[in-house]
């Protein structure tokens, strides 16, 4: 007997999956046809071993709602920016990074962009920015026109870091055009906030020399949260990197200790934990660590572990000993691992409390057992510790 689909199924089945048309016309054609439309064209920037790029292909565009939003309201086109016309037109919009999503009008004007790869949802929110009131090519004109208010400087320059152009060089250039005695106005401190990291720069510099002639105008928590973020942001650079990483550590230290704001001590005794190490003196390291463990309030238990550990290998003195096995102690109370014992177990060792050794590093065994881990570094220290 013949077998009759029902209608909705079959309506269903087609429209799960939807698909984003693009146009097949020379850029120059695409344009005109924009202006003819009254269309703006949405351009996908790629590179063909982009992996985000496959990522937003793969599951963005084929989205059903991405798909009839863009179909609706722009003439979608993707181009390969490393092929004709794509290279001239990377150069034109200033398209380096895979992919770019740019949204222009029919005379050329880039109206918005957007760079990365993007969940359905993200995508959406970009298409309807682009059709919005404010859009990169609103805030743009708003710029050119003189609009400098800190919000709106803000503002500008998230949109131009979410489009992948240089807001950070552009913040920097704008700086640099001003007098170090502007930098205390709204406009100027909101591209220092967002766009200044360098400890040894002018502006820097400059308001570490009047850091009260800015609280006064913007408040002592903003800026001094400020100074400390430009400080952290440095040491973090300092602390990956391998090329000059002593000499950097000592210069940053040299410029920290001539500063006083809220949350300096912090940052010297971070730098001071991190030199002791760098440079095995475990002397300044232990006495650095006991100080920031108390002054941080330190939980986590493997970063207590992890200085607990060094300690037991560089760190002779009883006392010393004596409260990093507390940490660990406090560690293996509220969530025991086979490591943290591990740790405590050669702690105690190290104190000369032979016995419980033996007895922490066989819990220690037991448990990595259980959770499969390899036992080979326990069943190590527990021969030491049993003289073997």
């Amino acid at each position: 007997m013949r077998k009759f689909v029902p209608i909705a199924f079959l309506l269903t089945s087609f429209i799960v999956h939807g698909q984003l048309n693009f146009e097949q016309l020379e850029w120059d054609e695409l344009l005109r046809k924009a202006k003819t439309e009254n269309k703006i064209v949405f351009l996908e920037a790629y590179a063909t071993w982009s992996e985000p790029c496959q990522l937003l292909e793969k599951y963005a565009f084929s989205d059903l709602e991405v798909a009839n939003f863009f179909n609706d309201n722009f003439l979608n086109v993707r181009l390969d920016m490393e092929e004709y016309p794509g290279i001239g037109i990377a150069e034109k919009y200033e398209i380096s990074i895979y992919p770019t999503l740019l949204f222009v009008d029919g005379n050329g004007n880039v109206i918005h962009r957007g760079c990365g790869a993007m969940e359905a949802g993200e995508l959406l929110d970009l298409g309807n920015e682009a059709l919005g009131d404010n859009n990169w090519d609103t805030l743009h004109k708003k710029f050119e026109a003189g609009e400098r208010s800190g919000e709106f400087m803000r503002n500008y320059l998230y949109l131009m870091e979410d489009g992948c152009l240089n807001a950070e060089g552009f913040a920097q250039k704008m700086l640099g055009n001003q007098k170090v005695e502007d930098l205390t106005s709204e406009p100027s401190f909101v591209l220092m906030e967002e766009f200044q990291w360098d400890i040894y720069s002018r502006e820097f510099r400059y308001m570490l020399d009047n850091i009260q002639s800015f609280e006064s105008k913007l408040g002592k928590e903003r800026v001094h949260d400020k100074i400390f973020n430009t400080f952290l942001a440095q040491y973090q650079e300092i602390y990956v990197s391998e090329e000059l990483h002593l000499f950097a550590m000592r210069a940053f230290m040299d410029q920290l200790s001539g500063v006083s704001f809220i949350g300096s001590d912090t940052l010297m005794t971070m730098a001071n934990l991190h030199y002791g190490e760098i440079t095995e003196d475990w002397e300044l390291f232990s006495e650095t660590a006991i100080a920031w463990v108390g002054m941080s309030g330190l939980d986590d238990v493997d970063e207590l572990n992890e200085l607990a550990w060094k300690f037991y290998l560089f760190v002779d003195n009883k006392e010393k000993l004596k409260i990093a096995s507390g940490w660990v102690k406090e560690a293996i109370d509220n969530d025991p691992t086979p490591s943290s014992i591990d740790t405590y177990a050669s702690l105690q060792f190290k104190m000369g409390f032979r016995k419980k050794a033996i007895e922490l590093e066989k819990q220690a065994i037991v448990m990595a057992i259980e959770l499969q881990e390899d036992v080979a570094h326990y069943e190590h220290q527990l021969k030491t510790f049993q003289g073997e």
